[in-house]
């Protein structure tokens, strides 16, 4: 097996994997039954992500984990 075939097949697999994908992604956008709780969830992960950012950046304000004022 030379390297030129490794290339080859792995060009191969990388197709099939694109083309799962590009059939995945227009069936979602295809149904808004499917496309709506998709289009939610990825906002719903991208608030939680910034939410996560901005705990660890140490900005006061969100859960303060209990402490009071004073």
């Amino acid at each position: 097996m030379t390297i030129s075939s490794v290339f080859e097949q792995m060009t191969v697999v990388y197709q099939a994997i694109l083309s799962m994908f590009t059939s995945m992604v227009t069936t979602i956008t295809g149904n808004p039954l499917l496309y709506v709780p998709v289009l939610f969830a990825l906002l719903g992960g991208l608030v939680l992500f910034s939410i996560r950012v901005i705990r660890k950046l140490g900005i006061r304000g969100i859960s303060s984990a209990g402490r009071r004022r004073r």
